[in-house]
C-alpha cells in the first residue's frame, strides 16, 4: 500500500535531502493551502499562474512547488477586491491546492539546476566548459554543474543564426539582442535570474567570450555599459536577454526529476509556466 503524504512531510523530506546547505529562509514558505493536506501528486513550474494551477488540477496534482508566489506584491492592500486575485485566489482553495515556494534553498544546492535546466532547453549540455579545479564528483547530482563555471564552447555560428535558434528551443517570441547581426559565436558565458553589473565584468575577464546570454538586467546599468564597449571597441561581441521566466523555468524541470528521485509515492511533473511576452505581427501594408 502507497503511504499517504502530506505537503508538510514532503517538504520536510526536500529539507533533508537538501543536507547541510539548507537554511532557514523567508522565501522557502508555504504560500498557500495546508501544510496538512494529503498530496496526491506534485507540479514543479517557475509560478503558479491561473494556466498552471489549472493544468496542475487536471492532472490530478494538488502540491506545487514554484520559484515565484501566488500573488503580486501588497496583495492585502492593492487586491482585496479585484477580480483577478479573487478568481485565483478562491480557485486555489476550491481546489484544495497547497502552494510551496523553494528558492533559496534549490540556488544555495553545489550544483546549478538553474543552469543545467537552461542548458538542457538549449541542448548545450555536452558543450558545457567543465571548472577549472573540479570539486569531488561524490559531493555533488551532477559534477559538471556543480561551479558557477557559466561558459559553453558551441560549434561557430553567428549571432543572426543563434537567435532564432534560441527562440525555437526556449518557445520564446522575441529576445533583446546588443550586437552585429555577423557576429561570430563560439564561447558563451549564460546567467539565469537577475544579471548584475559585477557578474558581467566578470564574464568579460575571461577570455575569448563572444556572446553573453543573460535573463534581465537593469537596462542603465549592464546593457549600457556594453553598448558603449562595442561603440569604443568595434561589434566582436554580442549580449541577448531572455527574459527572466524564459531561463529559469527549465531549472523547474530539474527539480521535477531531482524530487523523482526520493519522493516515490506520488506523481511527479513539471509544468512549464510557459513564456508570458509576445511580439505583436506588423501591421500590413495597405
Amino acid at each position: 500500500m502507497i503511504k499517504e503524504l502530506t505537503a508538510q512531510q514532503i517538504i520536510d523530506r526536500i529539507r533533508v535531502e537538501c543536507g547541510d546547505t539548507w537554511r532557514t529562509s523567508a522565501a522557502d514558505v508555504f504560500d498557500c493551502g495546508n501544510p496538512d493536506t494529503l498530496i496526491t501528486g506534485i507540479a514543479t513550474s517557475y509560478t503558479p499562474s491561473i494556466d498552471v494551477l489549472q493544468r496542475a488540477v487536471t492532472a490530478g496534482k494538488n502540491l506545487l512547488i514554484t520559484q515565484q508566489p501566488a500573488f503580486y506584491g501588497e496583495t492585502a492592500a492593492y487586491l482585496a477586491k479585484d477580480p483577478a486575485y479573487l478568481f485565483k485566489k478562491e480557485f486555489i482553495e476550491k481546489n484544495n491546492l497547497v502552494i510551496w515556494r523553494f528558492y533559496d534553498n534549490w540556488m544555495a544546492r553545489r550544483m546549478d539546476g538553474q543552469l543545467l535546466g537552461l542548458a538542457k532547453a538549449l541542448g548545450w549540455e555536452k558543450y558545457h566548459l567543465p571548472p577549472d579545479r573540479r570539486e569531488s564528483a561524490a559531493a555533488f547530482d551532477d559534477p559538471a554543474y556543480a561551479s558557477t563555471n557559466n561558459y559553453f564552447m558551441l560549434p561557430e555560428t553567428s549571432l543572426r543564426e543563434i537567435i532564432p535558434y534560441i527562440e525555437q528551443k526556449l518557445d520564446i517570441k522575441g529576445i533583446r539582442v546588443i550586437g552585429d547581426p555577423a557576429t561570430k559565436i563560439r564561447k558563451v558565458a549564460v546567467s539565469h535570474g537577475m544579471f548584475q553589473f559585477s557578474q558581467l565584468l566578470r564574464f568579460l575577464s575571461v577570455p575569448d567570450v563572444d556572446l553573453i546570454l543573460v535573463a534581465e538586467a537593469i537596462e542603465w546599468e549592464s546593457p549600457e555599459y556594453f553598448r558603449d564597449l562595442l561603440t569604443w571597441k568595434g561589434n566582436d561581441k554580442a549580449m541577448i536577454l531572455l527574459g527572466r521566466e524564459a531561463s529559469e523555468d527549465p531549472g523547474y524541470g530539474v527539480v521535477a526529476s531531482w524530487l523523482k528521485t526520493f519522493i516515490p509515492e506520488v506523481p511527479i511533473e513539471w509544468l512549464s509556466a510557459g513564456e508570458p511576452f509576445g511580439v505583436p505581427s506588423a501591421p500590413s501594408a495597405k
